[in-house]
């Protein structure tokens, strides 16, 4: 038998075509909620926007919506080099529990207290990533609105914008009536 790893995605990973444009074809396990946490777009990226991460020891009522992949053990590798390798984040056990209330472990990936920067915002490319996954998942609207809420900024970068674009353009037509406005 094949070992997989329950990756937790929660920001600009979460939908499935940007995860597998980064690690290839995993299989959604399912969509879960990390109690006791709050999302916040602080960690410092290596562009200089904000990135998601996970603030842990929140409101007791707050949470983090986020997918359950399970991914091989070369994904995480590759995921890796996306995410934590000298770039800010650092790899978090915990636990999540799904929809139907069943308790998983997972990995996912925290900023890193140096890489905090209370004062950025997510260029807005990165910002529709994060939104499109919360859409295609259907999480519950109340957090959909807080993640319409959050401030985000133009990417200066046209070439790179250009590039996120053309990935969230198929991504929004992948399966027409989920995509977010």
């Amino acid at each position: 038998m094949k070992q997989t790893l329950n990756y937790f995605a929660y920001g600009s990973n979460l939908h499935p075509l940007r995860l597998q444009s980064r690690i290839g074809v995993c299989q959604l396990q399912a969509v879960a909620q990390l109690k006791g946490a709050q999302l916040c777009f602080h960690k410092a990226g290596l562009d200089a926007s904000g990135k998601c991460d996970i603030v842990l020891a929140a409101e007791a009522d707050s949470s983090v919506w986020g997918v359950v992949y399970q991914i091989s053990p070369e994904q995480k590798r590759i995921l890796d080099e996306y995410e934590s390798l000298g770039k800010g984040y650092q790899i978090l056990n915990t636990e999540v529990v799904s929809g139907d209330n069943q308790s998983l472990s997972v990995y996912t990936y925290q900023a890193m207290g140096e890489f905090i920067d209370p004062q950025l915002r997510p260029f807005d490319w990165y910002h529709e990533f994060v939104l499109q996954g919360i859409c295609f998942h259907q999480f519950p609207s109340e957090y959909q609105e807080l993640i319409r809420a959050v401030k985000m900024i133009e990417d200066p970068d046209k070439e790179r914008s250009a590039r996120y674009q053309a990935l969230l353009r198929e991504i929004r037509e992948s399966l027409p009536g989920k995509q977010a406005d």
